[in-house]
């Protein structure tokens, strides 16, 4: 019962990210391209953009994977409190990659809020049932 669970969570919580990482490039509240760092890639250079969604898609899965797998050993730490700071954490990271700011003040600029709600609102999805399933299993077996 554990193991559909995760691969659900990873399929489901990668489908909305990248449903959502459309989104927010098409109504431009982000400035970068979801998929700009496939098409750096000399490997997929020449593909077709769904190709390169689809990448983007199974990245996605392969990290929430693991992100689901190392966030059930924080079931005594609140969800809501490890969704936000971990938020923070990629968000500052992927924004620091992408834009390369010159100043840590540059870097908080630069930050996209709907792209950290999104991201938020995802590790929360993530972290919330990693912990509840962590929790259920050790109920189970008492």
């Amino acid at each position: 019962m554990h193991k559909p669970t995760l691969f659900w969570t990873a399929l489901m919580a990668a489908v909305a990210t990248a449903l959502s990482l459309k989104f927010l490039k098409v109504f431009h509240f982000v400035s970068w391209s979801p998929i700009g760092w496939i098409s750096k890639s000399s490997i997929l250079s020449g593909v077709s953009p769904l190709i390169k969604w689809f990448v983007l898609g199974m990245a996605l899965v392969i990290l929430f994977l693991v992100l689901y797998s190392a966030l059930q050993f924080t079931s005594t730490i609140p969800p809501s409190i490890t969704s936000i700071v971990l938020a923070l954490v990629f968000v500052c990271a992927i924004e620091w990659t992408i834009s390369k700011p010159d100043s840590v003040m540059g870097s908080i600029k630069s930050i996209s809020i709907p792209f950290l709600c999104l991201i938020a609102i995802i590790t929360r999805f993530v972290v919330g049932t990693a912990v509840f399933m962590k929790v259920e299993l050790q109920q189970k077996a008492k």
